[in-house]
């Protein structure tokens, strides 16, 4: 799969509203809505309210309106849970900020008793911010405009198909520097060109990316007097201005965070 052009690959454009920002707080997912889509042609469309047992927050009700009403009757993300697993099989996701997406995917698997993803993972935030630098707003509504799309009205298949008119544009971006393939639109994400050879990190960081693991590090930070113990759920090596970074999720921040290699000075697996 890493191999194939794009326009080869199932993508399953993805977006979630959710009850607040910290699933590890015990926020949890209100509404899913997915487009599988290959060449061109939407395969699959699944756009559902889901009960999350908890009401929203203010925050995030002023964003979505969603009421207590209209989840009245919804399903779990429990009941769902098979029907999106089967949607999502062998096809890369799609979203707009990945990595808060997929934590509150993690922590609703998890709940549910079903295993976490393994897809690969397209970020068009980080791919809009990597392609586009200078534009003022990386938001999911300002690139679908600027791309000749409707702004999205901040609910989950709304979203969806802003999220496809944005990665459409981007796609053909990526696509007059060469880069076409999976695997180097991937690597582009993460500040790598075609060619250039991967960061080589430490045994255990290794084995955390490749097993999914979560890694206890002791990390020197400039915001902070001391170094700090942190838990952490890596994701991926980016290269920022020819520095290698771990880009994870954080739970000491409780978000996704950037970890310069360099000041990372203590790794261990977590026992989970």
């Amino acid at each position: 799969m890493l191999d194939q052009p794009l326009h080869a690959v199932p993508l399953v454009f993805l977006d979630l509203e959710t009850t607040g920002l910290y699933p590890h707080q015990g926020d949890r997912i209100c509404e899913v809505a997915l487009q599988r889509v290959l060449g061109g042609v939407v395969e699959t469309s699944l756009d559902r309210l889901v009960d999350p047992r908890r009401p929203l927050s203010p925050q995030s009700f002023s964003i979505n309106r969603i009421t207590a009403e209209h989840l009245a009757g919804a399903p779990t993300f429990a009941e769902i849970a098979d029907m999106l697993l089967t949607t999502l099989r062998g096809a890369v996701l799609v979203a707009h900020n990945a990595p808060f997406d997929l934590e509150f995917l993690y922590v609703e698997l998890a709940l549910a008793g079903r295993p976490p993803l393994v897809n690969p993972a397209i970020d068009t935030l980080a791919l809009a911010r990597r392609l586009l630098p200078k534009r003022r707003s990386h938001s999911l509504a300002a690139l679908a405009t600027a791309a000749g799309g409707t702004p999205p009205a901040h609910r989950a298949m709304a979203d969806v198909l802003a999220l496809r008119v944005v990665f459409a544009d981007l796609a053909a971006r990526l696509t007059t520097l060469g880069i076409t393939s999976l695997s180097d639109v991937l690597r582009y994400s993460r500040g790598l060109s075609p060619g250039e050879p991967e960061p080589s990190p430490p045994q255990l960081i290794a084995d955390a990316l490749r097993n999914q693991r979560l890694l206890r590090i002791v990390y020197s930070s400039r915001s902070l007097p001391e170094p700090t113990e942190r838990v952490i759920r890596p994701i991926d090596l980016t290269r920022e201005r020819g520095d290698v970074y771990l880009r994870a999720y954080c739970y000491f921040r409780q978000d996704l965070r950037a970890f310069a290699m360099a000041k990372i000075l203590k790794i261990e697996l977590v026992e989970e």
